[in-house]
């Protein structure tokens, strides 16, 4: 049964080309310098950009678009009618929903996964082992940490800052993490100085972490319904 995949074609636009195998179309892909790994599926009606590279074993669903120097890492799955966009890369094992848009020059850590209809906006990193749930939309420029878990349907604006001596986060809910400890933000308003002496924190190491609170709750309180 041959499939169609769409490539760009310079000063043309998007052409379609029949296929069996990838041997109907080797010398296509190494114009264009598309590197598609053994062991790999691409779906029908899928298109891919130029200097973009599919690892080893890993699916792209029917109808989905991978932009120019885009990559997708080994084992890696794109779900149908998805789309990668230009200058980002899928990590190793993986999973992209379907019908889930990724923005341009982000970053998907290994063995993370994205939910089906979800969004992740330019610019923005999820984590290693990361799960963004269902239907989810994660703003541009948002960083998500290694090992985080966002709910379903949720809409996140993310900010996090990488202070001395722990990573600060805050996911737009009424809470801030701060290395391992989670708390609401008016609560580290009220025992951000406690906090710091209990982890050792120096003097200015606490009014760095104080200045990053303010920020957050500037943002935070800023946004919130009235």
């Amino acid at each position: 049964m041959k499939k169609n995949l769409n490539l760009w074609v310079s000063g043309k636009g998007w052409e379609s080309f029949e296929y069996k195998n990838f041997d109907d179309i080797k010398e296509e892909l190494s114009f264009r310098n598309i590197i598609i790994g053994y062991g790999s599926s691409i779906g029908n009606r899928s298109s891919i950009g130029n200097r973009s590279s599919i690892g080893n074993r890993s699916s792209i669903g029917d109808g989905s678009s991978i932009g120019n120097r885009s990559s997708i890492g080994y084992g890696s799955s794109i779900g149908y009618g998805s789309s990668i966009g230009d200058g980002s890369s899928i990590g190793d094992g993986s999973s992209i929903g379907n019908r889930s848009s990724i923005g341009n020059r982000s970053s998907i850590g290994n063995r993370s996964s994205i939910g089906d209809g979800s969004s992740i906006g330019n610019r923005s990193s999820i984590g290693y082992g990361s799960s963004i749930g269902y239907g989810s939309s994660i703003g541009d420029g948002s960083s998500i940490g290694d090992g985080s878990s966002i709910g379903d349907n949720q809409k996140v604006k993310t900010v996090s800052f990488s202070g001395t001596k722990h990573l600060v986060s805050y996911w737009g809910e009424d809470a801030i993490q701060i290395g391992c400890k989670k708390y609401a933000i008016k609560e580290w308003i009220e025992k951000y100085e406690c906090i710091g002496f209990d982890e050792n924190y120096s003097a200015d190491e606490i009014q760095e972490y104080k200045d990053y609170i303010d920020i957050i709750a500037s943002i935070h309180y800023k946004n919130k319904p009235a």
